[in-house]
Order: C-alpha cells, then structure tokens, then sequence
C-alpha cells in the first residue's frame, strides 16, 4: 500500500516519544472501558438494545427527522437544512453577520473540523475560538485534533508549555496544573466576550427535539448559556427516537469513551431562553448536516451511520495505537474513520486506509453499537481500485495455481521448500524477494507449513459432538428491568458522589441553615451566587447568608453587554442552589432553568454546594423519566445533569480537576 498514511505512519513509528503517549493512552482509556463496563449488570443486552436502537434509527431516518425538526420549531429553536459543507458553513457565517459577531466560541464539534468551519469563520473576519482544552492547545498550533476524545494526545506537557508561551506570550512551565490554570484564565474572556456560542450535538431527541452534549470540563455549558446566541450544528444520524433511548446511550457512550460512569456534565437543551428564567442564549439554530450522510442509507456501508463517536475503536485498534490520528490525513481516524472517511469523501482519496488494518475484530469488539467495521473496511477494499499493475498480475497467477489441485499442491511443496532458505524468526518469515518484499517490508509474513493443512486434517480424527439445542435471542423490545436499590439509593449516592471525589453533608432539614454556614466559613467564602427563594429551605437559608455574606441571585441582560456582569459573577467564591433530583448509580445531581433558577451559581464559582433531598434522589435516570422527569425537561429550556466537579485528561492522560466549571461540588443531603 504505498500511500500517504504509509509514510506518515512510518514517522510515527520511528517518533519513541508519540508512541509512549499513544500507547499510554490506549492502554489507559481500554483498560477504563472494560472496567466500566464490566460494572453493568446488563452489559450484553443493553449493548444489543443500543444496536437496536441506532440501526432502527438509520433505518427511518427521514421519518425521525420530520419529527425532530417539528419539535425543534415549536419549542422555538430556528431549523436550518444544509446539504453540503459550503452550506453549512455559508449558514453560520450568514447567522454570525446578521448578529455583528466578532467572536465566537466553540464546544468540540468533530462535524466543524469536518466542513472546515473555523477556516471559513476566519475568512469572514470573524474570530473563532476552541474552548476545550486540547482542542484550544492544538488550535494555536494550528494543527488538526489527532483523537476523536483526546485532540493533544500527540503532544507531551514540555510542548504544551512551549505553544502557550509563545502564543500566549508569557513564561508558562510545563506544569499541567499550571497550564490548566492559565488556558482556564484565557478562555474565560472568551466566554464572557463572545456574542455566538457554537458546539455540537451529541444526541437531538426525535420524540421532543431536545439537544443531548456531553462534556467533562465545563465549556459546553458556558458556550451553550453565556452568549446570547448558540449555534448547534449536527449531523443528520445524530438522532435517537425517544429519552428513554437516549437514557440507554448516556449508560454506553461515557463508559464507552472515557470509561466514566457518565460524563461530568450533561446538557439537555430543550427552547432559547425562556420569560422566567435568568440566563441562558436568547436565540438558538441547529444546523442538520448531510455532507454525504444520505447517499450512504441503503448501502452496504450505511451502517457506519450508526457510530456515536465514542473512540472505543481507536484506542482498541492496534494500528491506530502506533500510526495515530495524524497519519490518516482525515477528521475521521481510526477502524471508523477508515470506513467514513471514504464514504463519505471519496473512495479515490481516502479508499487505502481501508487497508491499514489488521482485520482482527478488536474495533467490532469495543464497539458500544455492535458496528460491524472488519466487514465495511472489506467492502470499502473491494470498492477501491488499485492502481498498482502487480496487484492484477498476483491475482491471476494465484487464480491460475489455484484452478488446479494438482498445481496448488505442488507450489505448496516447493513454498515449504524454499522456506528453509528464507530468514525466519519464531516461526515467521523476515524477508521476502522480489515483489513480495513489499510485504515484509513493514510486517513479518508467515513460514509455509511443511505439510499442508488438508493432509493434516485428512490424518485427523474428529470426534464430533452432537449439535447444541439454539438458545433463543432476548426479546429487544422489553425494557431493561429498574436496578432494586430502593433500600440503599441514599448511600449509593453519596458513595459515587464521593468517587467522583464530591463531598457530602448529611443532616437535618433543621440544621441544613447551620451546615452550610459553617462549610462556607471553612471554605473562606466571603461572595456568593445563589438561586433565589425558589424553595422554601432557600428562603430561610439566604435570609441567614445575606446576613454574613455578600449574596448575588445573578440574571443577565437580553441581548450584548453581558461581559462585565459575568466578570463581576465570576469574583464569587461559592455558588448554592437546589436540585430537581438526583441520581443514585452515578451521584448526579439534576438541576433546572425553570422557575428563575440560574445555572450561573453551579458553573462560575470554583464551588459548588447542591441541596438534594433524599427523596429526590432515584436509581438512575430511566427511573426519574419514568417518574415523570421528561416533564422537567419540557418545561425547561435547559435541564443539566452534575457529577462531580469539572475534569480533563487532555495533557498526557494526566487527570486535572477544576478546569472551566467548579473544582468542588458539595452536596447538602436533606434526610
């Protein structure tokens, strides 16, 4: 395969330094996955179920569409249609002129890299700014992202360092703590000052066109809540029918993924912002993608459609682990990435990364969504001509051997022969001549056998055991059953919470007042955000706070001019609020927009101290749907799920708390 990905690949081999990092962080993120996973009870079937889901999905994309895009518009968010990149970028440019946008920031978004957005962005004299960590580091260098999860995984903290300096323009030492701190301080100002937030879209719910992102350091929030207008841009296959389905993919993608439990914050956007609440973006497009995404439903490739991102592949795919994401030259890397990359962009172009796999399964094995990637990768082979004449000539030698036993046997004996004159190692052949050279040149082929294997199983005596009875395949359509963890949910709760390296307060509803008082005197606090009374144990707390502290019920403007007030917010040390629910498989906590409740309090200061009551919280999230929380969600423009405080491993797997949101997540629970 003399390609591009070749010589790249060949470079990354010989680099020692990338391959410590990217074998570090395949071994870390699989050995995470499987961990996690391997917690579920119902590991197996909720895999089968999620598979079910996506493939049902793909399966009557246009009708789930229709009904998304419907619920879209009622709940008040603008709908736009593009059919290529030029549209979609043509789009976002069009929406960033009308409001007078200098600045933009961005959520990590896989689609943006693919339609070059950021490029387009620019040459429409409009700043765009990438507010993940990674994503940030490798924008400054100007280089593509190298991992679907991890985009500086390329780069060691010594360079990290080195860019931030020489961008940034002050001494930063290659300290990750330390560059977390100064990249945290930067993109601050970014969130403050941008009058367009744009991101992604992990998961859109078809039934009640709600936006499902998933993050871990804080900055989706900020870009979905701070500017006064948010942008979500997605792709056409990025739907799931019901919130009970998307319930069964956030069990999946976070362990999937990062082998988390879920992912430190989940978003769920449901309308711009509404009359009674005090933040949020006032205006709110998605943009549904195509870019060659329809041309793919009823093929024999459309099944690379159900892929949710994840990046199991990658980090399960042993050629991903010593090539890595640069050696592609294509958004999409990896066992996925060499499936969508030429379906989706050409088959002339990017058809030869189909081959750089060993077809071992690994990446069908990881795969959450049970996607058959060893068998499209083969297709996709099939599907690319080879433009090497040896190739044509190999095939037609092999076919003329093979149309004759008596010749097949014979090339068999005198390839064993020559065999011994070959130099081997362990039962493998180090060198081949001529043409096959070509082989050996990169990978060890394998010794003929001195008695081929027809002779050997001929001599063979099998003892063949009668046929086992079929067992009959899980009925899919059954919901999973509800976790039993009534008796234990409160201690379960507090246990994960601790986990995710929370803290947690149990007392009385009397003494709930005193508690937090006395925590916030320990913490040093002196400024506070809070919810206002919108519950009665808030009414009686912050007439205690506004006594001893200096309390702010934060609300921003309508429209610009939020920048000085969100700096003003952000001097607070502590922000309160209250809780809707709490969920105790994952110690989440579930907070609102609804009824004036701000999301500032729980994403500005460096605290966060939650108030849940124990029977508010449920064993995981399909039993708070059940109980009626899609309600909520309706009823909201954004519902938001906390686990513990904000987090990255952007910078050599090296796991950093307190990034863009709190670095403490205190909660009060009520008994």
């Amino acid at each position: 395969m003399n390609s591009p990905f070749l010589i790249e690949a060949r470079k990354a081999i010989e680099n020692l330094q990338l391959q410590e990092l990217l074998d570090k962080n395949a071994d870390t993120r699989e050995q995470r996955r499987v961990s996690s996973l391997r917690q579920l009870p119902d590991e197996a079937k909720l895999r089968r179920r999620a598979k079910t889901i996506r493939r049902e999905t793909i399966s009557n994309l246009a009708d789930h569409l229709e009904k998304f895009t419907a619920r879209l518009s009622e709940n008040g968010i603008r709908v736009h249609r593009a059919s290529d990149a030029e549209q979609a970028r043509r789009i976002v440019v069009e929406i960033a002129k009308q409001h007078g946008a200098k600045l933009v920031a961005k959520s990590k978004s896989m689609l943006t890299e693919e339609i070059g957005l950021n490029e387009a962005l620019a040459s429409a004299g409009i700043r765009a700014v990438e507010t993940d960590l990674g994503e940030y580091i490798v924008q400054l260098r100007g280089e593509p992202p190298a991992h679907i999860l991890t985009p500086a995984l390329h780069l060691t903290k010594e360079q990290v360092a080195e860019t931030l300096s020489d961008k940034l323009g002050e001494e930063i030492p290659p300290d990750v703590a330390e560059i977390n701190r100064t990249a945290r301080g930067r993109l601050r100002e970014v969130f403050f000052n941008a009058q367009i937030g744009l991101t992604g879209v992990n998961f859109g719910v078809a039934e009640t066109g709600t936006l499902c992102l998933v993050t871990n350091e804080g900055n989706g929030r900020m870009v979905t809540c701070l500017p006064p207008v948010h942008i979500a841009i997605m792709g056409i296959e990025r739907l799931v029918p019901t919130m009970e389905d998307l319930a069964v993919m956030l069990r999946l993608l976070p362990r999937s993924a990062t082998g988390q439990k879920i992912t430190n914050y989940v978003s769920l956007i449901n309308s711009p912002r509404r009359d009674t609440e005090p933040d949020g973006a006032e205006e709110r497009h998605v943009i549904l993608v195509d870019n060659g995404r329809g041309a793919l439903l009823g093929t024999s490739l459309e099944e690379s459609l159900d892929c949710i991102r994840c990046g199991a592949c990658l980090n399960a795919c042993p050629v991903f682990r010593e090539a890595g994401g640069h050696s592609y030259g294509s958004v999409y890397s990896g066992p996925i990435g060499s499936v969508l990359s030429p379906a989706l962009f050409g088959m002339s172009e990017y058809g030869h990364l189909a081959k750089a796999s060993t077809l071992c399964g690994a990446c069908l094995d990881a795969c959450p969504v049970g996607i058959d990637i060893p068998s499209m990768l083969l297709r996709v082979r099939a599907a690319t001509p080879s433009t090497d004449p040896s190739v044509g000539r190999g095939l037609k030698a092999y076919a003329w051997l093979a149309r004759a036993p008596g010749r097949f046997r014979l090339a068999q004996r005198l390839a064993a022969l020559a065999t011994r004159f070959l130099p081997t190692r362990a039962g493998w052949i180090t060198s081949l001549p001529g043409p096959m050279a070509e082989w050996t040149n990169f990978r060890d082929f394998p010794a003929f056998a001195a008695r081929p294997l027809r002779t050997r199983l001929h001599n063979m005596r099998l003892d063949v055991q009668p046929r086992s009875p079929e067992i009959e395949p899980p009925d899919e359509t059954h919901p999973l059953p509800e976790t039993d963890r009534d008796d234990s949910k409160v201690d379960d709760f507090v246990l994960e919470l601790e986990e995710l390296g929370g803290e947690v307060i149990r007392c009385s509803e009397n003494e709930v007042v005193d508690r937090v008082v006395g925590k916030l005197y320990v913490l040093g606090a002196s400024r506070v955000l809070a919810w206002g009374p919108v519950e009665p144990i808030l009414f009686t707390l912050l007439q205690r706070l506004e006594e001893e502290f200096h309390v702010t019920l934060p609300e921003l403007p309508v429209g610009a001019g939020r920048a000085e007030l969100l700096a003003e917010y952000d001097q607070a040390e502590v922000g309160i609020t209250g809780s809707l629910a709490a969920f105790a498989e994952t110690g989440t906590v579930v907070l609102s927009t609804a009824s004036r409740r701000s999301l500032l309090p729980s994403m500005l200061p460096a605290v966060h101290l939650v108030i849940v009551r124990e029977k508010d919280i449920y064993p995981n999230m399909e039993a708070w749907l059940e109980a009626g929380g899609a309600h909520y969600v309706a009823n909201s423009s954004s519902v938001t799920f906390i686990s513990g405080p904000s987090r990255t491993a952007d910078i050599e797997m090296s796991l950093t708390i307190g990034v863009h949101g709190p670095s403490q997540v205190i909660a009060v629970v009520i008994e």
